[in-house]
């Protein structure tokens, strides 16, 4: 197909070949990109019905918005054959990049987040892979990964079956999605995928286990000398472990044979491999266990010697003090010594600044500045207790203001943890004012977080937190057709600490975040007097790996 034309794509180079079809890289001559078709050779022996499901599988796959995700562009016939257009990712798959020693810990960790986290997002649409492999994991040269061939195993399999001769083959016989059928490879497939039993997305927890397995040995899991052996070792066998890897029991539960004893979602998974990469980047291990320390030596001779004499000293010393004290006279009142009377804290000391005097301060409204140099410069007694801190907050106390009260004089260096942010997380935002149809390039845009962000249990920007953008080209009239919508690009939002973190408005790789996308929000938001009304909803991305640095 080399040098052919199909519709408006053009074949450019061969980038794979499999038992399911080829895939090339072409050019999209209509909106001048480089895309990714995958040519399905099934021929016109196709039943409709495969067709049909094919379709169905495609557009739920479609439907998928996320970074760690391949994108869909379109999806048709042409002659007898099937065509999928998806992004074109310029890397390699995982299986190409895994050496036989394997890719180590540092990296092996930094692909596993991301192939988790797209896991999860599917998983949530109610997708299960049922076909994860290291073949179906693209990494772009940029360090960016992309699940692959969503739905395509359990949809694309030759009606008459496979031979068992072929170790990669996709294997099932027809119906394709009912108990009975084996979807999937070998050597990734969970036991009850190998069995022909009904599968769930612990089945796509067990195939992570094995290629997370695979990035950090270099080795299989579970492989024979035959497929059938493959099986036997996935239904029957544990592979070696992996000695002084903080991920060994992740693998060990994901391998688990029984789906009820694994990890029960992805986002189990996700939020482990979260917590470990933040230490790994800030340089913490887990700490090893601590012996319980030795039971105490007996005393020897001398020592216990030793301890009698003093106890015997202690016993005529006390002897000593009670005979003085009954046989002495008790001293007259006007010989002992007169305490001094403890002196009124009203007539010698302000009163200590309390939770009250606070609460009056913020009801009179007096500035926070004088607030916080009042509190500087006088003794305080203040109670932080949770019922305070929410009666403070619902009063206008900031965080600032409660940092200090919880250290008046200022000298604590408050605790702090590390958050590592991955480049492509998405959030949903919201635009908060109507954007004209005679905007200009350079006007600024104002939104807001309405789900906020989320990462490994730590709120990095909240919900309602501002995010700025700018319209970058004005929208264009064609001739006697609609105007065309105006392009944009996000800046920054607001994190929970104030902190500006990038963010984008296209989830591919660094060198495709830079183009501006279309102003046209999520579900189609129309209006008659603006291209974009107050209150349409867009997705923003982080823009690249950022570190945020937050008290605990």
């Amino acid at each position: 197909m080399l040098g052919q034309t199909v519709l408006h794509y053009q074949i450019l180079a061969e980038l794979g070949a499999g038992g399911m079809g080829e895939v090339y890289k072409a050019q999209d001559t209509r909106l001048n990109r480089l895309v990714a078709i995958k040519v399905l050779l099934a021929g016109g022996s196709d039943p409709p019905e495969l067709r049909r499901r094919f379709t169905q599988e495609a557009q739920a796959a479609s439907s998928l918005n996320h970074p760690n995700i391949i994108t869909i562009h379109d999806i048709f016939s042409h002659g007898v054959d099937q065509f999928m257009v998806m992004e074109y990712i310029n890397g390699k798959t995982l299986a190409d990049l895994i050496p036989s020693s394997g890719l180590g810990p540092t990296v092996s960790l930094q692909y596993a987040v991301q192939i988790a986290d797209g896991l999860r997002a599917a998983h949530s649409a109610g997708i299960v892979h049922r076909d994860l492999k290291p073949g179906n994991i693209m990494v772009s040269i940029s360090g960016l990964v992309k699940i692959l061939d969503f739905g395509l195993a359990k949809l694309t399999v030759p009606a008459g079956g496979v031979s068992l001769s072929d170790p990669t083959q996709t294997a099932g016989p027809p119906p394709l999605t009912v108990e009975g059928s084996i979807l999937g490879t070998y050597s990734y497939m969970s036991p009850e995928q190998a069995q022909g039993g009904k599968v769930d997305a612990r089945s796509d927890v067990f195939s992570f286990g094995c290629v997370l397995y695979e990035m950090l040995t270099g080795r299989k899991a579970f492989c024979g000398e035959s497929p059938l052996l493959t099986l036997t070792a996935v239904l029957r066998d544990e592979p070696p472990p992996i000695p002084d890897s903080p991920l060994q029991s992740l693998i060990h539960r994901a391998l688990r044979k029984d789906p009820a004893q694994r990890y029960q979602s992805m986002q189990e998974i996700y939020a482990e491999l979260v917590a470990l990469k933040q230490q790994q980047d800030s340089g913490t291990q887990p700490r090893p266990e601590i012996p319980p320390p030795a039971p105490p030596r007996k005393p020897t001779f001398p020592i216990a010697l030793a301890i009698v004499a003093l106890l015997a000293l202690a016993s005529a010393a006390g002897w000593w003090w009670l005979s003085r004290s009954h046989s002495s006279p008790h001293p007259t009142a006007a010989a002992q010594p007169a305490r001094p009377a403890a002196p009124k804290p009203s007539a010698l000391s302000p009163p200590l600044l309390d939770n009250q005097a606070i609460l009056d301060m913020l009801e009179n409204h007096v500035p926070e500045s004088v607030i916080l140099a009042h509190i500087r410069s006088s003794a305080t007694n203040f109670k932080l207790s949770t019922p305070e801190i929410i009666k403070l907050t619902k009063s206008g106390a900031t965080e600032a203001l409660l940092h200090a009260m919880r250290d008046p004089t200022g000298t604590a260096q408050p605790e702090t943890r590390t958050v590592q942010l991955i480049g492509g997380l998405p959030f949903e935002i919201s635009l908060t004012q109507d954007v004209p149809p005679d905007c200009e390039p350079g006007q600024p845009l104002n939104f807001h977080a309405t789900t906020g962000l989320t990462v490994a249990g730590t709120v990095v920007v909240a919900k309602g937190a501002p995010v700025t953008g700018v319209i970058v080209d004005a929208a264009k009239r064609k001739f006697l057709l609609h105007a065309a919508r105006p392009t944009f690009r996000l800046l920054e939002a607001t994190a929970v600490d104030g902190t500006k973190i990038k963010v984008r408005a296209t989830s591919g790789s660094l060198g495709e975040s830079r183009k501006a996308p279309s102003l046209d929000p999520l579900g189609g938001s129309r209006s008659k007097d603006a291209v974009a009304p107050a209150g349409s909803r867009f997705l923003a991305y982080l823009d690249g790996d950022q570190t945020l640095t937050l008290a605990k």
